[in-house]
């Protein structure tokens, strides 16, 4: 379940006119793909308020829409906001949410790293996902050959026996090795994210990641936890 700083900070956000970097980046490399959109099925897994699916319906109106997340609360405000799409309320450990085969393109969107182990999520992907089609997962990978599990408290957190997920970050060497062994080589590729404007450290939510500049101007991502984060989209050819 999400933190409860968090969940209240999606609530309040209204970003479906204001999109994100990243969501004009996973639509490129959607459109890049070849696949043919009419009539497909576009799940977002882990969709919070519904605002990537928001986006993405502006570019891609005639595709059809899934939205899931395990929080009634943002499910609620997605119905909300955006219209015609069905959301669900589920996890993407649970594989009856959807039918097999089920789904042209999966998105997973800052929600693979709060989980301990990668492979359940990996399996319920491509078992939705039908033959062809693309998934898409954004989020923190390290180039290194290390696997690294986070917990974190909150300084101000009055329970001092409480630590929250988030941030674990698997190798790109692991998620590699597992995808060539159960679907075959070749068949999964990375793309660096790097945001094109600088992003404040934000007073009220320290976790939240924020950028600075190293020595060769290039901007990178850091936040509260002291983590060098490398962001990239996995792309998986099903």
């Amino acid at each position: 379940m999400m933190g409860t700083r968090d969940l209240i900070v999606y609530l309040k956000e209204d970003r479906y006119e204001n999109p994100k970097e990243i969501f004009k980046l996973l639509a490129d490399m959607v459109r890049r793909s070849g696949l043919k959109l009419s009539g497909s099925v576009i799940c977002d897994i882990g969709c919070a308020t519904g605002e990537f699916i928001y986006f993405l319906k502006k570019q891609f109106p005639e595709s059809n829409y899934i939205g899931i997340d395990i929080e009634p609360d943002l499910i609620n405000k997605a119905c909300q906001n955006v219209k015609g799409v069905e959301f669900k309320i589920g996890s993407v450990l649970d594989q009856k949410i959807l039918p097999h085969s089920s789904i042209d393109i999966a998105f997973l969107n800052g929600v693979h790293s709060i989980f301990d182990d990668f492979k359940d999520l990996l399996f319920n992907l491509l078992h939705w996902t039908r033959p062809g089609g693309r998934i898409f997962i954004f989020g923190p990978f390290n180039p290194y050959p290390v696997d690294v599990w986070v917990k974190f408290r909150l300084a101000d957190d009055p329970d001092l026996n409480r630590t929250e997920p988030g941030w674990n970050i698997f190798s790109k060497q692991t998620i590699s090795g597992f995808l060539n062994k159960n679907l075959g080589e070749g068949r999964h590729s990375y793309t660096h994210f790097e945001m094109p404007f600088d992003i404040d450290p934000d007073p009220y939510d320290p976790v939240r990641s924020w950028t600075f500049k190293d020595n060769n101007n290039r901007r990178l991502f850091t936040n509260g936890l002291s983590l060098l984060i490398n962001f990239e989209v996995l792309e998986i050819i099903r």
